[in-house]
């Protein structure tokens, strides 16, 4: 008894460290995911960077890289423009300038116009949100002189969440569709394999062995083998912009049935079935109440892997429906890549890490029976 204990105390040890080199591995990109979504998409192109971006959780104020100059002199005009509260920069207790910024309104384009006496347009110049101005409605200027110079930049974490959602970006719709369609599969996929492997593991029957092999078979096959026919048949059956083709298929899992049989093999006496048989059981209900209790470490683990699976699929989903309101949150992010004038790489990155956040709840809930699953400790008949 004493070598059981402790061969599983090696085995349990084990597993410990090999989990703990794939988190400090798996932490690595992480990381990088989770400091880019603190950056700008210029500050992303510079290369990598081990700590958040300039201004990441902050305002500030920076010189615009082209200041507004007038090129012609007269008076300043404002319009649709909604002046903001004045900026006095100093240096130490010396007083340099004053600035009066221009708050961003996105049903106003910004702009000031420099007129003559008679109030004739001479030149429009047009500014950005959070522009800093040196010049006051009414004020006279001349060829030359400086508009705008300074522009607020807002924390690149708000600006990338704006990116993020201000181009049609369904955040909350896309969660909807994720959640309802891995929940949906985890519970399918475990119970199923569970009750496969249980019928595999428990019942003596012709051709047992043969199905056994077939499981085996399927398991080595890669998906994309079948994958055109699978497109193909759910198109003859109409059945594409449905979540159906997504989760149905989900209660053949192979590898799952082949973990959770194992498990069986190892914590499963027949003797408790037997004794269930013998207090009047029926089938069904041994199976709910007796068995799925005892295997709860091993289908928590299968849990977490087919739920992650499928919250991270994308091909199948990309392929199979085309309807935006019933897109993943995979496919929404997938979605920001198609602005053709500028790819906003943090607000990707953003989209990134809050589509990870259901996955690391869903793993801290139930981690804690990944270590009892992989050990397949026994149970002394």
């Amino acid at each position: 008894m004493s070598s059981y204990k402790g061969e599983i105390n090696i085995k349990r040890n084990l597993i410990h460290v090999v989990m703990i080199v794939l988190a400090a591995i798996s932490v690595v990109p992480l990381y990088t995911l989770l400091i880019n979504a603190t950056r700008t998409t210029e500050q992303i192109n510079t290369g990598i960077s081990l700590f958040p971006g300039n201004g990441a959780f902050w305002n500030r104020v920076e010189d615009l890289p082209a200041p507004v100059v007038a090129t012609v002199s007269g008076t300043v005009k404002y319009e649709d423009m909604i002046p903001g509260s004045s900026l006095l920069e100093s240096r130490g207790k010396k007083r340099i300038n004053e600035f009066l910024s221009v708050i961003h309104d996105s049903t106003k384009k910004p702009k000031i116009l420099i007129v003559d006496n008679e109030g004739n347009t001479l030149e429009t110049l047009n500014l950005l949100g959070g522009s800093y101005l040196d010049v006051n409605d009414g004020q006279s200027v001349r060829a030359g002189d400086v508009i705008a110079g300074k522009v607020l930049r807002p924390p690149n974490v708000i600006y990338n969440w704006k990116a993020l959602t201000g181009r049609g970006f369904k955040m909350w719709q896309g969660f909807g569709n994720s959640a309802f369609i891995s929940i949906c599969v985890t519970l399918l996929s475990v119970y199923f394999s569970a009750m496969t492997a249980y019928g595999l593991h428990v019942y003596r029957f012709r051709g047992r062995l043969l199905l056994w092999t077939v499981i085996l078979v399927i398991m080595m096959l890669p998906g994309t083998l079948t994958f055109i026919g699978f497109y193909q048949f759910m198109a003859r059956i109409r059945l594409t912009n449905s979540y159906i083709p997504l989760i149905i298929p989900s209660i053949a899992a192979a590898a799952t049935v082949l973990f959770i049989r194992q498990y069986m093999l190892s914590v499963l006496s027949i003797d408790l079935i037997d004794a269930a048989r013998i207090d009047g059981a029926n089938e069904y209900h041994i199976f709910n109440v007796i068995i799925l209790p005892v295997t709860i470490p091993a289908l928590a683990a299968q849990a977490i892997f087919t739920f992650v699976g499928s919250w991270n699929s994308f091909i199948t989903p990309f392929v199979l429906i085309s309807r935006q309101d019933r897109y993943t949150l995979p496919m929404l992010v997938q979605t920001l890549r198609g602005d053709i004038y500028r790819t906003e790489f943090g607000g990707i990155y953003l989209g990134i890490a809050i589509s990870l956040i259901p996955i690391l709840i869903f793993y801290a809930f139930m981690s804690r029976y990944i270590i009892s699953g992989l050990t397949m400790g026994g149970l002394k008949e």
